[in-house]
């Protein structure tokens, strides 16, 4: 055999070597990587609106959307920190990492039409913008990804695939009140049959008259500069809850040198006994939102007369 059909030969087995390096170095259960030119992409440039993660196994949808002046989660008043944190990631997103080109990976990975997430993402220009989100990727990190219509899954890193893999719970605002405790005056706590009275002036707090005890009325001060729930009741369980008759009211009275009584009420929360899930529920007067607080966190914040008196 002449040397230039060797050479030939050995180009025509070169080329052929090269195009089946993809599909050597792939692995169609998922578990191997190969970096790719034309991978994941998905970008928007206008403003985003609103974002539906859609939970593709049960049906249900956690719904982000932007309101006037901030954004809700169905309905509820979101954590503005994590949606400021979440919006410029979500508007870039982009691998070059393939983890699986077969179709019958989609579902263990949790990117088919029935299993994990859709992110549909709509902005000012319209929508929606969608994706696939699946499972976590345990052994390198990120998480499979697809876009629709196509066989090929990636693998996302960055932060960007955790924050959308919250729950409702995990994205609602979970500050229930701000109150600048130096300006704090008069604190009341009302219950069916007693009623406190905390008041401060120039020698320190007093509760009906009395001195107080010092480190009892500076636990529960210590919650209201970021008074936080522990929990969120469900939609039914709030809707059913009824405040006309609480157990609890609290009443917080700031100074106000412009009312003629020289203070002026900046938080009124009233709170319920759940008997069946041992815990309260609470809510502003001024508010629709409804949260659960722990036992311990409530003895805090409404405690008895006695636990506000020196021993």
């Amino acid at each position: 055999m002449k040397q230039r059909h060797l050479i030939v030969i050995a180009a025509l087995l070169a080329v052929a070597f090269l195009l089946y390096l993809p599909r050597l170095l792939s692995d169609e259960e998922g578990q191997g990587t190969l970096s790719v030119s034309d991978g994941f992409a998905f970008s928007v440039s206008a403003p985003v609106t609103r974002v539906d993660v859609a939970q593709l196994a049960d049906g249900t949808t956690i719904r982000l959307e932007r309101g006037s002046p901030d954004w809700t989660v169905d309905g509820h008043r979101a954590d503005m920190s994590k949606i400021e944190t979440l919006l410029p990631t979500i508007r870039e997103l982009g691998s070059d990492v393939i983890v699986a080109r077969n179709p019958s990976n989609h579902e263990a990975l949790g990117v088919s039409e029935t299993a994990g997430r859709r992110i549909d993402v709509y902005t000012e220009a319209g929508g929606p913008y969608s994706f696939h989100l699946g499972n976590r990727d345990v052994a390198a990190g990120g998480y499979f990804v697809r876009l629709p219509g196509a066989d090929r899954v990636f693998r996302l890193e960055g932060p960007a695939g955790g924050y959308l893999s919250r729950d409702r719970d995990g994205w609602r605002d979970r500050v229930i009140a701000r109150v600048d405790v130096e300006s704090v005056r008069d604190i009341m706590i009302r219950r069916p049959d007693s009623e406190i009275v905390l008041r401060r002036d120039e020698a320190g707090w007093t509760v009906d008259g009395q001195a107080a005890d010092s480190a009892a009325v500076a636990s529960l001060l210590e919650l209201l500069p970021s008074l936080s729930t522990t929990g969120f009741p469900t939609d039914a369980e709030a809707a059913a809850a009824d405040f006309s008759s609480p157990d609890v009211e609290l009443d917080v009275f700031a100074e106000a040198e412009g009312d003629v009584t020289g203070r002026e009420l900046t938080l009124a929360l009233r709170l319920i006994r759940d008997e069946e899930a041992g815990d309260w529920l609470a809510r502003r007067l001024d508010d629709d939102e409804v949260y659960r607080l722990a036992p311990f966190l409530t003895r805090r914040l409404v405690p008895e007369r006695e636990d506000l008196l020196p021993d």
